[in-house]
């Protein structure tokens, strides 16, 4: 209902994403630097809807099931044919173009939790099912890697 608290939360959160996401990737594309690797992990959290993020334009099933969500073909930034990005994501694209960045569409947890936090938390822990794990998948993977 418009105007209730629900829709003043999430129109409120729409348009926070909104003027948050476009400076945040434009930083985050300028900080990469081709003579180094790094890997920047950006975990869609809460409200952002990862099918309007990277976008499968070319599945009838996007337009068919989500006709008033789904973006406008001339609006999405196309990567390869079958996928696209929202153009808030457009800064992202020199490096999609020199190779330095993947997208992984349709990534998930095993787990068939019914919880969105627990599925959260296991997303972010790396080890779907198991609640006690006292860190995340990415410090662990960092304190494997050798020190500088």
């Amino acid at each position: 209902m418009p105007g209730g608290r629900r829709w003043f939360l999430r129109s409120g959160a729409r348009v926070l994403a909104a003027a948050a996401l476009p400076p945040l990737l434009t930083r985050i594309a300028r900080a990469a630097e081709p003579r180094r690797k790094q890997l920047v992990v950006i975990f869609l959290r809460g409200a952002a809807d990862a099918l309007n993020a990277l976008v499968p334009f070319a599945d009838p099933w996007y337009l068919e099931h989500r006709p008033s969500l789904a973006l406008p073909r001339g609006s999405i930034v196309e990567l390869d044919g079958t996928f696209g990005f929202h153009p808030a994501l457009s800064p992202l694209m020199p490096l999609w173009r020199q190779g330095y960045l993947a997208a992984v569409a349709a990534a998930g947890s095993p787990d068939p939790t019914r919880s969105h936090f627990e599925a959260q938390d296991f997303m972010e822990s790396g080890t779907p099912g198991v609640r006690a794990t006292p860190d995340g998948w990415l410090n662990r993977c960092a304190q494997s890697l050798p020190q500088p």
